[in-house]
C-alpha cells in the first residue's frame, strides 16, 4: 500500500515539475489531478470517510497528426490503495475526414456513466444497473475505437470498437483469451429542445463470449438533457436503460433489465438538488421448484450538491434501497453518503 502511494505521489511531483518548466509551455501538455473523498454511513456501511480515488491525467498533441493521453489512478479496494493505468491511448481526429479513432487502453465508449470517471458523475455511487452490467468503475480494456460523424443535416455520430476481452469489468488478474472478443457500437444524435435546452440520445450494443463459452449481449439507451441560463445548469435529466441477455455455456438463459433516472434542478450556479430512481429485475428468475419468481430491486437517492466552481464539489446523499418480491418488501436499507471532489490543473472536457 505504501509503495503504491509513494509511486503516485512521486509521479505527480515529477509531472508538475516538468509542466512548470518554460520549455513545456509550447508542447500543449495538459496535466490535472482529481481527488475523490467519500464517506458511507448507516445500514451496512463502514461508517467512515476515506479517499475513494486519486487520478493523474496527462494529455496533449503528440505532433501535427497524433494525440496522446495517460490516466493513472489509485483507488481504495478493501482498505488498500491500488495504483494502476486507467487509460493510455494514442489517436487522431486529423487523419481521416469526419473521423476520430484511438488505440490503447480506455473506458469503452458505450453508455453515459461508463465513459465518465466517477468524480465527474452528478451523484456519488453507481446505480445497481451499472454495478451489475458495467461494474462500479466502468469497463475498460485494450483495443481500438473508431467514430464517424455522418454528413447528415442533423447530428449523427457512430462509434465502433473492439477490445481484447480477456477480462470484463474491474479485475487484477490477466484473464483468459475469449472465444469472441468484446465488441460494441454506439449511435448518438442530438436535438434542440424548447427554452434553449438540448437532448443527447445514445443507442448502445455490447457483446462478448468469454473463454468458457458464456455469451453476454447488452442493449442500452441513454438520455442526457440540459437546460442552462448563463452559468447556471437550471435542469439536468440523465438516464440509462439496459437489457442483458446472458447465455451460459451450460444452463438457462438469463434475461435482466435495469435502469436509473436522475432529474436535477439547479437553484443557482452553486446549489442543486437531484433525485435518482433505480430499478433492476431478473425477468426469468425461478425458485427451486422451477416456478417463475417476480422480483424488482429499487432505489431512491436524493442528492444535494454544492459546486463553488467547476473545480470543486461537495455532495450529500440520503438513499433507500430494497426489493419487491411477490408483493412483499424485503432487504430494505437506508444509507448516507458524503463526498468531496476537487480538480487541480486543466481537466479534459466532456462531449455534452
Amino acid at each position: 500500500m505504501l509503495k503504491n502511494r509513494s509511486l503516485l505521489i512521486l509521479f505527480s511531483l515529477v509531472c508538475f515539475s516538468q509542466a512548470a518548466r518554460p520549455e513545456a509551455a509550447g508542447t500543449g501538455l495538459q496535466i490535472s489531478v482529481a481527488g475523490d473523498i467519500v464517506g458511507n454511513f448507516l445500514g451496512t456501511a463502514d461508517n467512515r470517510l476515506l479517499p475513494r480515488e486519486g487520478e493523474v491525467v496527462l494529455y496533449a498533441p503528440i505532433d501535427q497528426t497524433w494525440d496522446g493521453a495517460l490516466n493513472l489512478a489509485a483507488h481504495n479496494e478493501d482498505g488498500e490503495y491500488k495504483f494502476e493505468i486507467h487509460e493510455l491511448t494514442i489517436g487522431s481526429s486529423r487523419l481521416i475526414p469526419r473521423s476520430r479513432f484511438k488505440v490503447g487502453q480506455y473506458f469503452l465508449g458505450v453508455g453515459r456513466l461508463n465513459q465518465t470517471h466517477r468524480h465527474d458523475w452528478p451523484f456519488t455511487s453507481a446505480p445497481k444497473v451499472q454495478t451489475q452490467f458495467l461494474y462500479e468503475e466502468g469497463v475498460n480494456d485494450t483495443g481500438a475505437e473508431y467514430s464517424y460523424l455522418w454528413p447528415t443535416p442533423f447530428y449523427l455520430d457512430l462509434t465502433l470498437g473492439i477490445t481484447n476481452g480477456w477480462t470484463f469489468g474491474h479485475t487484477h488478474d490477466e484473464g483468459k483469451g475469449p472465444v469472441l472478443p468484446t465488441h460494441y457500437l454506439r449511435l448518438v444524435t442530438y436535438n434542440d429542445l424548447f427554452l434553449d435546452g438540448g437532448l443527447q440520445t445514445g443507442l448502445n450494443y455490447l457483446g462478448r463470449k468469454d473463454s468458457s463459452g458464456n455469451n453476454t449481449s447488452l442493449f442500452g439507451l441513454d438520455l442526457t438533457a440540459k437546460w442552462r441560463e448563463a452559468q447556471t445548469l437550471t435542469f439536468l435529466f440523465q438516464s440509462e436503460l439496459w437489457y442483458r441477455i446472458y447465455s451460459p455455456a451450460a444452463g438457462d438463459v438469463e434475461n435482466t433489465i435495469g435502469f436509473y433516472a436522475y432529474p436535477q434542478y439547479g437553484f443557482s450556479p452553486s446549489w442543486s438538488l437531484g433525485v435518482r430512481v433505480d430499478g433492476y429485475s431478473v425477468l426469468n428468475s425461478k425458485d427451486a421448484g422451477g416456478n417463475n419468481v417476480g422480483s424488482f430491486d429499487y432505489g431512491l437517492v436524493p442528492t444535494f450538491s454544492y459546486k463553488a466552481s467547476e473545480f470543486s464539489t461537495i455532495r450529500a446523499s440520503y438513499g433507500v434501497k430494497g426489493r419487491l418480491s411477490q408483493g412483499a418488501v424485503s432487504n430494505t436499507e437506508h444509507f448516507l453518503e458524503l463526498q468531496a471532489v476537487f480538480i487541480l490543473g486543466s481537466h479534459p472536457a466532456h462531449d455534452f
